[in-house]
């Protein structure tokens, strides 16, 4: 890496304290990005465990469970039916 080397010039020095504030925010976007898919991949999965696929209408509530805690997500899936999933994140949205 550029900072390991010992002399570096002026000019590569400031480029890299430029550069390394900008390449942590990409970092962590991506992270966040790896996150967030992860979570809905986890939720479709489920989803698709309990009701055997996911149709249009279970795809539709997917965004709002992904907000709900993981452990609340699993319970939710896992003790309601499909009507009731339904219901409570139609309600939700339309709040």
């Amino acid at each position: 890496m550029l900072e390991a080397r010992q002399n570096l010039a002026p000019e590569e020095k400031e480029l890299i304290m430029e550069l390394s504030p900008l390449y942590l925010n990409r970092l962590q976007t991506v992270k966040e990005e790896g996150i967030q898919q992860g979570q809905r991949l986890l939720v479709e999965n489920l989803l698709q465990v309990k009701f055997g696929a996911v149709d249009a209408e279970l795809a539709q509530i997917i965004e709002a469970l992904i907000e709900v805690p993981p452990l609340e997500q699993a319970q939710l899936i896992l003790q309601l039916s499909r009507e009731q999933l339904l219901a409570r994140f139609d309600r939700e949205g339309q709040a």
